[in-house]
């Protein structure tokens, strides 16, 4: 990303209603409803600041959900297994070490563990 450059924001989070209120003026439709941005649109709030609305980030559906937990873009009220998302984590990092931890009573870190 180019510096000031903000990434793409979850869907239905206000994106199009922020950069209304910037602009002071209805440059792009709003909707309760998530969709309603369907593409890229760019607006000029001076010459040299350019402000962007695009659709929310929505991740693929093959990706695994631990990795969407982690991402932002899944509901975690939804996710079955709490600690999956820890587990994927845990095992892809050194997170012990990172967060200084004793080691575990038994052989090897689990994702339990790691959240005590």
């Amino acid at each position: 990303l180019s510096p000031g450059v903000s990434p793409p924001g979850l869907p239905n989070a206000g994106k199009s209603s922020v950069l209304n209120a910037l602009l002071g003026r209805s440059a792009v439709g709003v909707s309760r409803a998530p969709g309603r941005t369907r593409y890229f649109q760019t607006h000029y709030l001076s010459a040299s600041v350019r402000l962007c609305d695009c659709p929310g980030l929505v991740f693929p559906s093959r990706a695994p959900p631990e990795l969407q937990v982690l991402a932002g873009v899944y509901p975690i009220a939804q996710l079955q297994d709490p600690y999956s998302a820890v587990g994927f984590l845990g095992s892809r990092l050194a997170l012990p070490p990172l967060l200084q931890l004793r080691p575990p009573s038994g052989p090897g870190w689990t994702a339990w563990e790691l959240c005590e």
